[in-house]
């Protein structure tokens, strides 16, 4: 693959220099300098709402004081978290992060009281205080926290329950991450790790895709007793902490998750029932993959492989960002020219390191405001829509740079809508531009992928995420009964469109493993079908000559931290996410997705089931 004119290694020398530069460590001791006296001011602050303007006055400052500690704070984690997806083994990287951990923790911790005022309040001198302007800034985040308070722990609990996790939850997490920097393959004579092992899964090669797909669950075999446990030990954490909160009322993981997910739980009921109604899709698209690959049915290595008729020809990295833009530019020219910022910049991250971190991602620096997108690139196709994904999430941040960074917070459901939509962007201006039958294939493939992805492999990890914290609820789960629940639930919306199933796939799959969020799944789902029943909606409004498409898309996403997804549909949008007639109405699109493929490879078309 030729050299691209755009860097593909991160340029974050403004931010901080190095790990190791003085300035670094300057901040970080300004910020527990600062910590200090913040836990000291609020300590002499009197927290009893008696006298409104003194409260008014007090509050403001800590939110001022904690900005500053935060924002540093944030940088840090942001800048080690970068380089140690870099070189997941570097002792510096872990180093920082761990301490930016703390600090975080620490802050939280100095704030808890401060929290518990602002949850427990009532309603009018709630109210009464965030009629300020600068209290007013997490007006809707308390508002949507207030919600949960008989789930609160006395103070002195939370605390506790915030200093534990920083070596406790989160440190589980990190060790996840560790192993998948740390494992070597070799495949074809050739060692790598698991980042470069995962693009081969892309490969035209049928016997190359089985070759780095028995590599690489063998590489998670071996770790298999480690990443149980730390399954186990994150889902036994989360359960113990719903215990003890729960006293008042009790709510289950599902629950919790929707509240973390700003969405209701009928509107993950819907999402759901109508996905299951739909699978037969999914099914169907693999089915004709299946039949243009000449076998008779796909494997589990199979699932990113592209078209036969598909050039092999590797992509360059600058042809993928200019194509990228392009695309972005036709729904939005300053969307576009934003993505060829990203790599002008060095905000792209995409060259092989040795011990790199498996996946893809996009994350910001807190001050100043900055995206910054990791991904492995290899030149595949699927390389280019993942890409078109991460910047789609840039594109979002970028967008709410301006707001409060309680604002500047959105729930996952929402955060991938920014990302499909920039996907499905992408792929209809190349359908659109296609000029062979070849080319026409290639694209109806990768909707087609996407629909198998989204409506079988999305929800399976649900329903075994599912599985998984019902049993720890009993116990122990050992790593033969994660995989017989993984093959339960792929049995379950894969039925029979696939050869066999993938039993390492709990470990193989990063998601089961992050810290801060349980059931990171659904929202992928979530997102895939909320943002084709937005992307619907736009052109067709843009169809009918409205001038502010792009506009009123900008006003949605700017509003994903300052509101929930249900009030977000019916203001931007007029409908109702709870109801199955909006899940139907996407659900459509993709309908039409795998009904391109079925007519381009000489196969009858399907409806959902």
């Amino acid at each position: 693959m030729q050299q691209s004119a755009y860097p593909q290694t991160w340029h974050n020398q403004h931010i901080y220099r190095a790990l190791d530069c003085p300035e670094l460590a300057a901040d970080m001791s300004q910020a527990r300098a600062s910590l200090a006296g913040l836990a000291v001011f609020i300590a002499g602050l009197a927290l009893a709402p008696g006298n409104p303007d003194a409260l008014t006055d007090g509050l403001r400052e800590v939110r001022l004081r904690a900005k500053r500690i935060r924002e540093i704070g944030w940088n840090v984690a942001v800048l080690a978290a970068c380089r140690g997806s870099q070189d997941a083994r570097d002792p510096l990287a872990k180093q920082w992060a761990s301490r930016a951990r703390a600090l975080n923790a620490d802050l939280f911790k100095t704030l808890a009281p401060i929290e518990d005022l602002m949850l427990g309040l009532p309603a009018p001198e709630f109210e009464r205080l965030m009629a300020d302007p600068l209290l007013g800034e997490e007006a809707y985040r308390l508002r949507h926290e207030r919600r949960l308070q008989d789930q609160r722990l006395p103070v002195a609990a939370e605390q506790l329950v915030i200093g534990l996790g920083t070596d406790g939850l989160h440190a589980w997490g990190n060790l996840y991450n560790d192993l998948a920097g740390k494992i070597r393959l070799t495949i074809g004579g050739r060692d790598m790790g698991l980042a470069e092992a995962s693009n081969l899964l892309s490969s035209p090669d049928r016997a190359l895709r089985r070759a780095a797909f028995d590599a690489i669950s063998a590489g998670w075999e071996g770790e298999q007793e480690t990443v149980a446990a730390i399954l186990n030990a994150l889902n036994g954490w989360r359960l113990e902490l719903s215990r003890q909160r729960g006293r008042v009322r009790t709510l289950d993981a599902l629950d919790l998750s929707c509240h973390q997910s700003h969405i209701e739980r009928a509107t993950l009921e819907a999402l759901m029932a109508e996905t299951y109604r739909a699978r037969g899709l999914g099914q169907r698209a693999l089915g004709l993959m299946a039949g243009r690959l000449g076998i008779e049915a796909m494997g589990p290595e199979d699932l990113f492989a592209p078209p036969p008729a598909a050039s092999s020809r590797a992509i360059p990295f600058e042809e993928a960002v200019d194509l990228i833009a392009e695309a972005f530019a036709r729904f939005d020219p300053e969307m576009g020219d934003f993505a060829r910022m990203m790599a002008e910049r060095g905000w792209i991250d995409a060259a092989p390191t040795p011990n790199r971190r498996t996946g893809a991602y996009c994350t910001k620096f807190a001050s100043p405001v900055e995206p910054r997108v990791f991904i492995t690139y290899g030149g595949t196709q699927d390389n280019v829509i993942t890409l078109a994904h991460e910047l789609g999430h840039a594109w979002h941040n970028w967008l709410i740079r301006d707001l409060p960074m309680s604002q500047r917070s959105y729930p996952m459901t929402l955060a991938e809508t920014a990302s499909i939509f920039a996907e499905t962007l992408v792929r209809s201006a190349l359908f659109a531009q296609a000029q062979s039958p070849e080319e026409r294939l290639a694209m109806a493939w990768v909707e087609a992928d996407g629909a198998a992805t989204f409506l079988v492999n999305i929800p399976a990890r649900f329903d075994f995420e599912r599985a998984l914290v019902a049993e720890r609820a009993s116990g122990y789960v050992s790593p033969a009964r994660l995989k017989a629940l993984t093959d339960e639930a792929w049995g379950r919306w894969y039925e029979q469109s696939l050869d066999r199933y993938h039993p390492m796939f709990w470990a193989a799959k990063g998601h089961f493993s992050i810290a801060g969020f349980g059931f990171y799944n659904y929202p992928y789902l979530f997102g895939y079908l909320f943002s084709l029943g937005v992307y619907r909606q736009l052109m067709s409004r843009k169809g009918a000559g409205e001038a502010n498409v792009a506009q009123a898309y900008r006003a949605l996403l700017r509003d994903t931290g300052r509101m929930s997804a249900e009030d977000l549909v019916a203001r931007h949008l007029g409908q109702d996410i709870r109801e199955a007639a909006f899940w139907r109405q996407s659900l459509e699109v993709v309908e039409g997705a795998v009904t391109r493929l079925a007519e381009l490879v000489g196969e009858p078309e399907s409806g959902v089931n």
